[in-house]
């Protein structure tokens, strides 16, 4: 499996997505490749990190608007 392959097939993982690829072969590619398993670390911390800014965006505006409309 080429890296870029596996990384596609991670990333639509990652999205909740059919990775098109049999997951044993990109596990057996990420433990053979420590540059996509650097890759799969880093995708998951951007994820963590978009998520936990989206959900105090979301909450932020929330309460603004809970307050506007109970007055």
């Amino acid at each position: 499996m080429r890296c870029i392959d596996c990384r596609t097939a991670l990333s639509a993982e990652l999205d909740g997505e059919e990775a098109g690829h049999p997951p044993d072969v990109v596990r057996a590619h990420l433990r053979e490749c420590p540059e996509c398993g650097d890759w799969l670390s880093a995708a998951r911390g951007l994820q963590r990190l978009i998520g936990a800014e989206l959900l105090g965006a979301v909450q932020d505006r929330g309460g603004r608007v809970g307050q506007g409309v109970l007055r």
